[in-house]
């Protein structure tokens, strides 16, 4: 009766962890719609859901001035302090900037984009140190025509997936994280899937035998009951788009770093990440890397079609 009891005990413990991390992937898809909806659409600046006005180190400046890398403070109850990519709104504001300089910047989300403005420099200067890891990293990234590595998840139903049954299909992978606060990155990458598979669904001259994979690469938050929650909230239930992961991180790494993912991990267990979608032909050799979040649904259906075509030929 003691051991029912112990067992009851921690299967009550188990089943309130999985109806948080349920509930809290609720609550972090529902929150811009509601808070949208509390707002009112009326006016540009009613579409702002969060604001916040940030210090930072500028570690890079990529596009011209359109994105600034920033080693960045904590957004109070919205982002740990960590180093990421951030859209500028006006890249005019980045012309007198230089890698190295504390600026403070406004950072505003919408429900679907986000971005910086109101940038000013305080006057404080930290070297930038220039690692050699990009370099040596570059010759032992796979590339167009490449195997891609074997791989073994499991996904949001909690069956094993495994590279090899995907044999005889057009894969497209992309990585996220469930607790992802910025609209731009995770969640576009959710959206985008969704329209891909929305247009290929429709398209009657469309190849059948595609599939599209999310890899998630928190192994600690996100399980399979996690990863359906929140697939749920962007997919129709069907047989072409699954989630999954893995409760070993270096299972994810082993496939994210030949492709050049990076992901890493501050003390509160919110990840520093950069993006990587990856298309791979019916011998699982790749065909596409998108290496950022800019690539568009039609871009991603156009190269599957043209992949499912060219085996047929």
């Amino acid at each position: 009766m003691i051991l029912n009891a112990v067992d009851s005990i921690f299967t009550s413990s188990l089943d309130r962890q999985r109806m948080f991390r349920i509930k809290f992937i609720n609550f972090m898809i529902g929150l811009p719609l509601t808070l949208a909806a509390c707002t009112g659409q009326n006016s540009e600046e009613s579409k702002v859901l969060k604001e916040f006005r940030v210090k930072g180190f500028i570690q890079n400046i990529q596009d011209e001035g359109r994105t600034l890398i920033i080693d960045h403070e904590e957004m109070p109850g919205y982002m740990s302090a960590m180093t990421m990519p951030f859209h500028v709104k006006d890249p005019n504001e980045s012309k007198d900037l230089t890698t190295g300089n504390e600026i403070l910047f406004t950072y505003k989300v919408e429900e679907f984009s986000s971005w910086v403005e109101a940038i000013e420099k305080t006057g404080n200067q930290k070297e930038v140190p220039k690692g050699p890891q990009q370099n040596d990293q570059s010759s032992s990234l796979l590339k167009i025509g490449d195997p891609f590595p074997y791989f073994e998840l499991i996904d949001e139903y909690g069956n094993k997936l495994q590279l090899k049954d995907y044999q005889g299909h057009v894969l497209a992978l992309t990585f996220i994280f469930t607790r992802c606060p910025v609209p731009d990155y995770c969640p576009a990458m959710m959206r985008n899937f969704k329209e891909v598979d929305e247009m290929l669904r429709s398209d009657s001259s469309a190849p059948e035998n595609y599939r599209l994979l999310t890899v998630s690469f928190d192994t600690k938050f996100d399980t399979p009951d996690v990863l359906n929650t929140y697939g749920n909230q962007f997919k129709k239930d069907n047989d072409n788009w699954n989630l999954a992961g893995s409760s070993d991180a270096q299972t994810i790494r082993s496939i994210g770093d030949a492709v050049g993912l990076k992901f890493s991990t501050s003390q509160t267990s919110i990840y520093s990440h950069n993006l990587r979608t990856v298309v791979l032909d019916q011998d699982g050799n790749i065909t596409q890397i998108f290496t950022n979040e800019n690539w568009k649904a039609n871009e991603l259906v156009e190269e599957i079609k043209r992949v499912s075509a060219a085996t047929k030929t």
